[in-house]
């Protein structure tokens, strides 16, 4: 700042002023917070065309909009222990650069944590800021990423890793030689092959990323956290902490809703004050501090003086959005649009083609918006200007898009749901970036929809996309994009990935085909292949997956033996799916081989680098025990699994995003226990599977239901073992339950699993001498594998001799018992 002094003696005299310095004065930033109402930041100015704005967004033009994490409209709190332990990886250990992944569902908070840190390190002279999010691996011209270089400490945060993995590399091989402090956070839905597959990038670049760190944020308000607030039947209250929170974020909300110009005037801070929380708050919905706030700030809309007409059980994005539509409505009047008189529909379905593609420009808008029935092809260009207007965008892109993106993915989905858009007319019109872009919203609404319990929604949407791309004309690039950014595990979208996949591994094989030099495409096609037998398996077809997984090691052991520092990585990767795959079509002595192989090589790996490899070795020796198990090797098979659990052991206790590999390594620690004869210990292990596995399935049933069926198949052998009948029959029947459900959605993937499950609650029927029931369910499992057998005798042959000969021994019985 330079101030000009009137007065001085002796002539005019000019004085400057530091601006971190006036940041770094409490009275100046409280003065500015007065003023305007959010606190001064600092961003640095050479990297200004890569960075999005660190101010928070002041644009409240409509309700949704103080959802933004750049609106910044609830106080941030609840997060000290997180923004600790990210700040002292910042500010501690070598010099250079260093990468970390924070992973969560869309509206766990990982935008907001990541702005309190920039701004927390931005006081204390560093350079920070957040990459725009409109800069992705499909624009046409280089980004220059040089302007980052500065001998200042750098953090930059990347939002949507998952979404530009191109990008990301070009990013860090960019920054990574630098001998300065680099911190590089990176934000994504899941982790994933978008971080640990290489895509040609240097050997070093490869290492940061196989490196860092990927911690999960977990809720902020958990279920069964609780202040000590007493509840009316004396115990403790377990939604206490919920409530305090929602009360926040509901006045909050409340001083700035005067702001937003389509909501009346009315005392919204005294409605805050006396507003009530809903009613099922400690449903886990409310795990995200996202859907706490949209709570907080639908109840208040609903209670104000012009509430939407919602129908019972509407959702809260259905709420809000009803509220938007006023928005629309009123904007579309105003002269610089003249759009009066189209329905509020057509309205929406413009909104949610721009959800869905985004556009860098006018004519890609437009290309789009001609998609759009009902809309008059003489208004088109009014109606893209309109939506220009209402969600501003990063610089150098014509659309912004309706926000947060939950909301987004909501109505975009529902477009389509409800025969507002055409998907088969949206895809050709799209550019490859818009396309891409696409995939990845659908993809995430269709999770989405099903963890919310709207199931309807999601087999529809799925539907929807399974029939519509069989028309579509999608380049490799769109593909590369789409399949790197689909969440993982996810076998909800199983179909959808290997389809994406399939597709990716055929172009990237006519490309390499093609080329004057086929080697260049060996690693992408090496890795696509592994991914797609991944991909394969998780929809149950197994037989391909095995050929995919072959096919990827072949190209892997090609590569390595000629740059073993460069692709040993790989190799060990695709060995270890190579086992895997075997092991499911019953070819055990081959998966034993191809197990080993990749537990020698990921020894060495993570002796060198244990950040880099050691989950990797862990996961290799949890499935280097079922091999040796099935070669009846069970002491070694013990011994393989009980190293795997103390390394998931000993990383889960600073990081819960290790939490899955630990509940698999623990359900098969229980496995190799019993066989062993060690049955206290064996359930102990199955306990702590289920529990892990249970709280899991409750944040995202999408991913990891098939997981806790699985483990509570598992529970009730190990029960049974210790004669707690009863607990071993109601952990099978859950069991069931579970796989029914995932069977009628995706037979070819589930039906083993419910066989397998059937006949264990046969046995436990059996067990208790409820022989009708018990041959009931063994009839159904006999049924299933008879099937499975027929098509391939290897895999499934043994469990189906099984069955007959439990059923056999249930048609015997049957008459000799009646369950009470």
């Amino acid at each position: 700042m330079v101030r000009y002094d009137h007065h001085a003696t002796g002539g005019t005299r000019l004085t400057a002023t530091r601006t971190t310095h006036l940041i770094a004065d409490e009275a100046f930033r409280a003065l500015i917070t007065r003023h305007t109402g959010w606190e001064p930041l600092l961003e640095p100015v050479e990297p200004a065309a890569v960075f999005a704005p660190a101010a928070p967004g002041r644009d409240l033009a409509s309700p949704a909009a103080l959802l933004r994490a750049d609106a910044e409209a609830v106080a941030f709190h609840g997060r000290d222990t997180e923004l600790a332990d990210l700040h002292t990886w910042c500010v501690t250990g070598p010099a250079g650069t260093a990468v970390r992944v924070l992973t969560g569902p869309g509206g766990q908070g990982k935008t907001r944590l990541a702005r309190r840190l920039a701004d927390t390190l931005g006081r204390e002279g560093w350079a920070t800021g957040h990459l725009r999010s409109d800069l992705t691996d499909h624009d046409t011209h280089p980004h220059n990423l040089t302007t980052l270089t500065t001998s200042l400490p750098l953090l930059v945060v990347v939002d949507y890793a998952e979404t530009r993995p191109r990008l990301l590399r070009d990013l860090i091989t960019t920054l990574h030689p630098s001998r300065h402090r680099v911190r590089l956070l990176l934000l994504a839905r899941s982790d994933g092959a978008w971080r640990k597959d290489g895509l040609n990038a240097p050997p070093a670049v490869r290492d940061l990323l196989a490196a860092a760190p990927a911690t999960e944020l977990t809720p902020l308000n958990p279920r069964g956290e609780h202040s000590a607030r007493p509840a009316r039947d004396g115990g403790a209250d377990p939604t206490a902490g919920r409530v305090g929170t929602f009360a926040t974020a509901a006045r909050d909300l409340a001083l700035l809703l005067p702001r937003v110009p389509t909501v009346p005037d009315y005392d919204w801070t005294a409605l805050a004050v006396r507003l009530r929380p809903p009613d099922d708050l400690a449903h886990p919905r409310y795990d995200n501090a996202l859907t706490l706030q949209m709570a907080a700030l639908a109840t208040l809309l609903q209670h104000g003086p012009s509430p939407a007409d919602t129908d019972p059980g509407d959702s809260l994005e259905e709420i809000l959005l009803l509220h938007e539509h006023r928005f629309w409505e009123s904007s579309a009047e105003a002269p610089a649009y003249k759009l009066g008189g189209l329905p509020t529909t057509t309205l929406g379905a413009a909104v949610a083609a721009a959800s869905l593609c985004g556009a860098s420009d006018k004519a890609e808008a437009v290309a789009v918006l001609r998609t759009v029935p009902d809309l008059p092809t003489d208004r088109v260009q009014r109606t893209a200007a309109w939506v220009k207007g209402l969600y501003p965008a990063e610089p150098d892109h014509y659309w912004g898009s309706l926000q947060p993106d939950r909301i987004a993915e909501y109505h975009a989905s529902h477009a389509l749901i409800d025969d507002e858009l055409a998907l088969t007319d949206v895809l050709p019109a799209a550019t490859p970036g818009q396309q891409a872009r696409l995939i990845t919203v659908l993809a995430r609404a269709t999770i989405a929809h099903h963890n919310a319990g709207r199931i309807r929604d999601s087999t529809r949407l799925l539907r929807i996309l399974d029939t519509d791309l069989d028309t579509a004309t999608l380049d490799h690039t769109v593909l590369r994009t789409a399949t790197a950014a689909l969440p993982h595990p996810a076998p909800l979208i199983a179909p959808l990935a290997a389809r994406l996949t399939q597709a990716l591994v055929q172009a990237l094989s006519q490309r390499r085909s093609a080329h004057a030099d086929p080697a260049a495409y060996e690693p992408e096609l090496a890795a696509s292949l592994s991914n797609l037998g991944v991909r394969l398996s998780e929809a149950g077809r197994r037989v391909e997956a095995l050929t995919a997984a072959q096919q990827a090691a072949e190209i892997c052991r090609r590569l390595a033996a000629d740059n073993p520092a460069a692709y040993e990585p790989d190799l060990a990767d695709s060995l270890s799916n190579l086992g895997i795959r075997l092991s499911e079509v019953g070819r055990w002595d081959e998966a034993l081989t191809a197990t080993e192989q990749s537990v020698e090589i990921r020894r060495r790996l993570a002796a060198d680098n244990p950040a880099a490899y050691e989950l990797d070795l862990a996961a290799s020796l949890s499935n280097l025990g079922i091999d040796l198990s099935m070669g009846r090797r069970q002491a070694e098979a013990l011994d393989a699994t009980e190293q795997s659990v103390k390394i998931y052991q000993r990383l889960a206790a600073d990081n819960p995003a290790v939490q899955p590999g630990l509940a698999a390594s623990l359900s098969n620690l229980g496995i190799r226990l019993s066989e062993m004869g060690r049955r206290g210990e064996a359930l102990t292990a199955a306990q702590q599977a289920v529990e892990i596995r249970r709280r899991l399935a409750a944040d995202n049933p999408a991913a990891y239901e098939p997981d806790l069926a699985q483990s509570l198949c598992n529970l009730g052998i190990r029960l049974s073992e210790m004669g707690r009948g009863d607990e071993a029959l109601n952990a099978t029947e859950q069991s069931v339950e579970i796989y029914r459900r995932l069977a009628t959605d995706n037979p070819v993937a589930y039906e083993p699993d419910l066989a397998q499950s059937l006949s264990n609650l046969g046995g436990r029927l059996s067990e208790m001498e409820w022989w009708d029931e018990a041959l009931t369910a063994e009839q159904q499992a006999v049924e299933i594998r008879r099937r499975l057998a027929t098509d391939n005798p290897a895999a499934y042959e043994p469990d189906l001799a099984q069955s007959l000969s439990n059923l056999g021994v249930d048609l015997s019985e049957v008459g000799r018992g009646t369950r009470h």
